[in-house]
């Protein structure tokens, strides 16, 4: 499915969240991991997760990604490409948070669910990761508590979920996934009127206290001021790579787009040199 299809089919205002649900899990259907990994369901701490493991598992080592979708839809399976690289690049274990959703449980859920998971590996060596929501979502547990997390990785991150993201009207024709409707429309679903809260909102938060910090996103991207106000914050531990030309979430292309093998290789350098990580090198 193209993207500007996924755009009228699923990111649409005017379809039912139920109905967003069914069409994206249709599109995923296809979705399958890059390497040779194992995939199953568990629970952890209480939150419905899925782990990727590879053949060879360093047990030490654990790596959570939360993915996107507005708060409202999506699944792990949207970060497939990526995690699958990632557990294979690592011999690490992949947990990937199915947080519950908007608007059947607003906010913090998200926020609660990914703090719980975090949580349960504290004696782990974890490094963490998100997209979109996902990376909002992993940032204010974060903000709550460090949980021994060594490192994180942001793809596309909403951070602001109090803006208006109509005004720039550019950036709007841009982007072919993402609409100034459907963000509002997930917002309110997830945040009501309180969408400046820091735990809804995290770019208002404290990020002098996180990990070294890598965010990656697309110069057309409608969420792409969010990776700029933190960029202007100045932080050493923090670094911003944008690509331009590129969407919302087009690092999640692993394995199908050129520059979204390059920012996964990003990633896992980013993690390696915060951990001390032996990386295996992989063709793409």
């Amino acid at each position: 499915m193209g993207l500007r299809s996924v755009r009228r089919l699923v990111f649409n205002p005017d379809v039912t969240w139920s109905k967003q649900r069914s069409r994206l899990r249709a599109a995923l259907m296809g979705t399958r991991p890059l390497f040779d990994v194992g995939v199953e369901s568990v629970n952890i701490g209480g939150v419905a997760c899925e782990r990727m493991t590879p053949l060879r598992v360093e047990k030490s080592r654990r790596i959570v990604y939360v993915h996107g979708g507005g708060y409202c839809v999506g699944s792990s399976q949207m970060g497939h490409g990526l995690c699958s690289y990632l557990a294979a690049t690592f011999d690490a274990e992949v947990l990937s948070v199915n947080y519950r959703l908007a608007p059947e449980h607003p906010a913090p859920a998200a926020v609660d669910d990914v703090e719980m998971v975090l949580r349960s590996l504290e004696g782990r060596t974890v490094v963490a990761l998100g997209d979109s929501a996902g990376a909002g979502a992993l940032v204010a547990a974060m903000q709550r508590d460090r949980h021994n997390v060594r490192s994180l990785a942001l793809v596309s991150p909403w951070l602001d979920l109090s803006v208006e993201w109509g005004r720039d009207n550019e950036l709007v024709s841009r982007d072919p996934l993402l609409s100034p409707e459907w963000l509002d429309a997930c917002a309110r679903a997830y945040a009501g009127d309180d969408r400046a809260n820091p735990e809804v909102s995290p770019l208002r938060g404290n990020w002098h206290n996180l990990p070294s910090t890598l965010i990656v996103g697309g110069g057309d991207d409608l969420l792409a001021p969010d990776a700029r106000r933190v960029a202007a914050l100045g932080l050493e531990h923090v670094r911003v790579r944008e690509f331009p030309d590129f969407w919302h979430d087009f690092a999640l292309s692993v394995g199908q787009l050129a520059v979204a093998d390059e920012t996964a290789r990003l990633i896992a350098l980013h993690f390696a040199n915060a951990t001390g990580w032996r990386a295996r090198t992989l063709a793409l």
